[in-house]
């Protein structure tokens, strides 16, 4: 006896059945077109083992394509990386600086061996300028400065005054005095200066602290006043 479900009188669906075989055939054309093989009515599909090896490929292929020059924000990120790790390096060094310096003595950058106190300007007198070290040689009863030639408001070369006996600025008119301390005008701080030490017989016997303390080159005639000029020690703010 012939399945009434299965004669051609049975064929016919309802809408429901129509529209869910439908509905599975565009899955099973989908999941074809993505790699996939429909295993039954269940609904359930599963990825043969040569498709899972091909996606997986093709995906370590796509995250890391093989050939594909390197973009610019990319070489700018490894360049800024490599610049840090030398910063970080020179960082761990950094007490080593004064004795090796980086720069050739006599220019900007490394040491100015100044001679002894009979080599500097005389106590009562104006300063020296020191033009490729680009600082002032300021000497008085305190003692030794190295006063940088920067104005300290907006970067401008001030000039020493011999009718006033200060150091003026020509940009804006700050003033300071000859030990480099704050008189008047915009400038927010006195003069910087460079680090400096007294040393006799190879050994330092004194220094330029941060607090900007003079060096007591009168106190000690037979050492060499030494300027490095790759530290600057910052001004006291007024």
């Amino acid at each position: 006896m012939a399945n009434p479900k299965s004669s051609e009188a049975g064929d016919e669906l309802s809408p429901e059945q129509q529209k869910f075989q439908e509905t599975k055939e565009q899955q099973r054309q989908q999941d074809a077109a993505a790699g996939q093989t429909f295993q039954s009515d269940s609904g359930e599909y599963l990825t043969s083992g040569r498709q899972k090896k091909a996606a997986k490929k093709a995906e370590k292929k796509a995250a890391k394509p093989k050939g594909e020059p390197v973009s610019r924000r990319e070489f700018l990120n490894y360049a800024w990386g490599a610049a840090l790790g030398v910063v970080l390096v020179e960082a761990g060094i950094a007490g080593f600086l004064f004795t090796v310096p980086r720069f050739k003595a006599g220019e900007f950058g490394g040491l100015f061996d100044l001679g002894t106190f009979s080599s500097l300007p005389p106590v009562d007198g104006p300063p020296i300028s020191n033009l490729d070290g680009k600082f002032w040689s300021s000497n008085d009863a305190s003692g030794f400065r190295a006063l940088y030639r920067v104005c300290t408001h907006l970067g401008c070369l001030y000039e020493w005054k011999d009718q006033t006996f200060r150091f003026e600025c020509p940009c804006h008119g700050s003033k300071f005095q000859k030990t480099g301390k704050y008189i008047e005008g915009p400038a927010p701080r006195s003069l910087d200066q460079f680090y400096a030490i007294l040393e006799q017989n190879g050994q330092m016997i004194a220094d330029i602290t941060e607090g900007g303390e003079p060096l007591p080159a009168a106190e000690n005639p037979d050492a060499n006043v030494i300027v490095d000029t790759s530290k600057i020690l910052k001004g006291q703010p007024h």
